[in-house]
Protein backbone atom coordinates (compact mmCIF):
# COMPACT_ATOMS: atom_id res chain seq x y z
CA UNK A 1 0.00 0.00 0.00
CA UNK A 2 2.71 2.22 0.86
CA UNK A 3 4.54 1.45 -2.43
CA UNK A 4 1.18 2.99 -4.26
CA UNK A 5 0.76 6.28 -1.92
CA UNK A 6 4.37 6.98 -3.06
CA UNK A 7 3.88 6.12 -7.07
CA UNK A 8 0.61 8.17 -6.96
CA UNK A 9 2.61 10.95 -4.80
CA UNK A 10 5.46 11.54 -7.26
CA UNK A 11 2.81 11.33 -10.10
CA UNK A 12 1.10 14.10 -8.75
CA UNK A 13 4.73 15.94 -7.78
CA UNK A 14 6.03 15.51 -11.58
CA UNK A 15 2.89 17.39 -13.50
CA UNK A 16 3.41 20.65 -10.67
CA UNK A 17 6.97 20.40 -11.78
CA UNK A 18 6.17 20.93 -15.56
CA UNK A 19 3.61 23.41 -14.42
CA UNK A 20 6.26 25.48 -12.53
CA UNK A 21 8.82 24.76 -15.31
CA UNK A 22 6.55 26.35 -18.02
CA UNK A 23 5.68 29.46 -15.66
CA UNK A 24 9.86 29.63 -14.70
CA UNK A 25 10.54 29.53 -18.73
CA UNK A 26 7.30 31.98 -19.59
CA UNK A 27 8.16 34.55 -17.20
CA UNK A 28 11.66 34.39 -18.20
CA UNK A 29 10.59 35.13 -21.54
CA UNK A 30 9.38 38.57 -20.60
CA UNK A 31 12.62 39.68 -20.60
CA UNK A 32 16.48 39.30 -22.22
CA UNK A 33 18.06 36.89 -21.12
CA UNK A 34 20.80 38.92 -19.57
CA UNK A 35 18.11 40.48 -16.97
CA UNK A 36 15.89 36.90 -16.88
CA UNK A 37 18.94 34.36 -16.28
CA UNK A 38 19.65 35.47 -13.06
CA UNK A 39 16.09 36.52 -12.05
CA UNK A 40 13.54 35.65 -9.30
CA UNK A 41 10.85 34.11 -10.46
CA UNK A 42 7.36 34.27 -8.63
CA UNK A 43 3.52 33.55 -9.72
CA UNK A 44 0.67 35.99 -9.97
CA UNK A 45 0.08 34.69 -5.71
CA UNK A 46 3.96 36.09 -5.13
CA UNK A 47 5.03 32.80 -4.60
CA UNK A 48 8.65 32.23 -5.35
CA UNK A 49 8.89 29.58 -8.36
CA UNK A 50 12.64 30.09 -8.40
CA UNK A 51 15.51 32.25 -6.20
CA UNK A 52 17.61 34.95 -8.05
CA UNK A 53 20.06 36.39 -7.47
CA UNK A 54 20.25 39.91 -9.90
CA UNK A 55 17.08 41.99 -7.98
CA UNK A 56 14.81 41.92 -11.03
CA UNK A 57 11.51 39.73 -10.66
CA UNK A 58 9.88 37.97 -13.53
CA UNK A 59 6.45 36.98 -13.50
CA UNK A 60 4.50 34.37 -15.79
CA UNK A 61 1.49 35.65 -17.84
CA UNK A 62 -1.37 36.64 -15.98
CA UNK A 63 -3.77 33.97 -15.83
CA UNK A 64 -6.30 36.19 -15.37
CA UNK A 65 -6.00 37.89 -18.91
CA UNK A 66 -5.96 37.03 -22.41
CA UNK A 67 -2.56 36.96 -24.45
CA UNK A 68 0.54 35.94 -23.20
CA UNK A 69 2.24 39.04 -21.21
CA UNK A 70 4.83 37.98 -18.43
CA UNK A 71 6.84 40.70 -16.77
CA UNK A 72 10.13 41.30 -15.13
CA UNK A 73 10.33 44.30 -12.77
CA UNK A 74 12.50 45.79 -10.47
CA UNK A 75 11.57 46.37 -6.65
CA UNK A 76 9.79 49.61 -7.42
CA UNK A 77 7.38 47.80 -9.95
CA UNK A 78 7.02 45.26 -7.02
CA UNK A 79 5.95 47.47 -5.03
CA UNK A 80 3.48 49.17 -7.40
CA UNK A 81 2.07 46.20 -8.34
CA UNK A 82 1.14 45.44 -5.08
CA UNK A 83 -0.22 48.77 -4.53
CA UNK A 84 -2.18 47.92 -8.09
CA UNK A 85 -3.33 44.67 -6.98
CA UNK A 86 -4.75 45.81 -3.74
CA UNK A 87 -6.31 49.43 -5.03
CA UNK A 88 -3.67 50.90 -2.74
CA UNK A 89 -1.48 53.86 -3.13
CA UNK A 90 2.07 53.16 -4.41
CA UNK A 91 5.36 53.56 -2.19
CA UNK A 92 8.41 53.18 -4.58
CA UNK A 93 11.04 56.06 -3.99
CA UNK A 94 13.21 54.83 -6.39
CA UNK A 95 13.07 55.12 -10.40
CA UNK A 96 11.98 51.14 -11.57
CA UNK A 97 12.06 49.46 -14.92
CA UNK A 98 10.13 46.68 -16.29
CA UNK A 99 10.19 44.26 -19.39
CA UNK A 100 7.55 43.09 -21.20
CA UNK A 101 8.88 42.00 -24.42
CA UNK A 102 5.91 39.39 -25.18
CA UNK A 103 3.50 42.67 -25.46
CA UNK A 104 0.39 43.29 -22.92
CA UNK A 105 -3.33 42.40 -22.92
CA UNK A 106 -5.47 45.39 -24.19
CA UNK A 107 -5.55 47.88 -21.54
CA UNK A 108 -7.39 51.88 -20.74
CA UNK A 109 -4.63 54.26 -20.83
CA UNK A 110 -6.60 56.55 -18.85
CA UNK A 111 -8.27 54.01 -16.22
CA UNK A 112 -6.54 51.45 -14.45
CA UNK A 113 -9.09 49.12 -14.07
CA UNK A 114 -11.30 49.44 -17.10
CA UNK A 115 -12.24 45.80 -18.07
CA UNK A 116 -13.99 46.98 -21.68
CA UNK A 117 -12.93 48.83 -24.57
CA UNK A 118 -13.09 52.60 -23.78
CA UNK A 119 -12.65 54.11 -27.82
CA UNK A 120 -9.81 53.77 -29.77
CA UNK A 121 -8.08 57.23 -27.98
CA UNK A 122 -8.38 55.79 -24.98
CA UNK A 123 -7.92 51.84 -25.53
CA UNK A 124 -4.48 50.46 -25.81
CA UNK A 125 -4.21 47.89 -28.52
CA UNK A 126 -0.79 45.76 -30.31
CA UNK A 127 1.69 47.02 -27.38
CA UNK A 128 3.95 44.51 -28.91
CA UNK A 129 7.30 44.95 -26.98
CA UNK A 130 7.72 47.36 -24.43
CA UNK A 131 10.09 48.63 -21.19
CA UNK A 132 7.68 50.53 -18.46
CA UNK A 133 9.31 53.24 -16.22
CA UNK A 134 8.37 54.58 -12.95
CA UNK A 135 9.59 57.70 -11.48
CA UNK A 136 8.90 58.49 -7.99
CA UNK A 137 8.14 62.34 -8.53
CA UNK A 138 5.15 62.33 -10.73
CA UNK A 139 6.03 66.17 -11.53
CA UNK A 140 8.39 64.71 -13.94
CA UNK A 141 5.57 62.69 -15.97
CA UNK A 142 4.33 66.02 -16.97
CA UNK A 143 6.02 67.14 -20.19
CA UNK A 144 5.58 63.59 -21.64
CA UNK A 145 2.77 62.67 -23.87
CA UNK A 146 -0.39 61.04 -22.56
CA UNK A 147 -1.09 59.80 -26.19
CA UNK A 148 -0.78 56.12 -26.99
CA UNK A 149 -1.00 56.56 -30.60
CA UNK A 150 1.84 59.33 -30.64
CA UNK A 151 4.33 56.84 -31.88
CA UNK A 152 6.23 57.06 -28.92
CA UNK A 153 7.41 56.94 -25.20
CA UNK A 154 4.45 57.95 -23.72
CA UNK A 155 2.51 58.29 -20.22
CA UNK A 156 -0.14 55.39 -19.21
CA UNK A 157 -2.99 56.05 -16.42
CA UNK A 158 -1.63 59.90 -16.46
CA UNK A 159 -3.38 61.62 -13.04
CA UNK A 160 -3.51 58.16 -11.40
CA UNK A 161 -0.99 56.62 -8.33
CA UNK A 162 -0.30 54.55 -11.41
CA UNK A 163 1.26 56.21 -14.29
CA UNK A 164 4.34 55.32 -15.50
CA UNK A 165 5.74 55.92 -19.44
CA UNK A 166 5.47 53.06 -21.24
CA UNK A 167 8.33 52.84 -24.46
CA UNK A 168 7.42 50.66 -27.07
CA UNK A 169 10.62 48.73 -28.26
CA UNK A 170 9.24 48.21 -32.03
CA UNK A 171 6.78 50.53 -34.17
CA UNK A 172 3.12 49.78 -33.44
CA UNK A 173 1.81 50.75 -36.81
CA UNK A 174 0.31 53.87 -36.06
Amino acid sequence: MRTIIAVLAVGLLVPQSAVAQDAIKNAMSAAPASISAQARIVDWDMNELRAGSSGWTCLPDRPDTPGNDPWCVTGAWLDFLHAYINKAEPTYSDIGFAYMLQGDTPVSNSDPYATEATGPEDWVTDVGPHLMMLVPDMELLASISTDHLNGGPWIMWPNTPYAHIMIPLESRGH
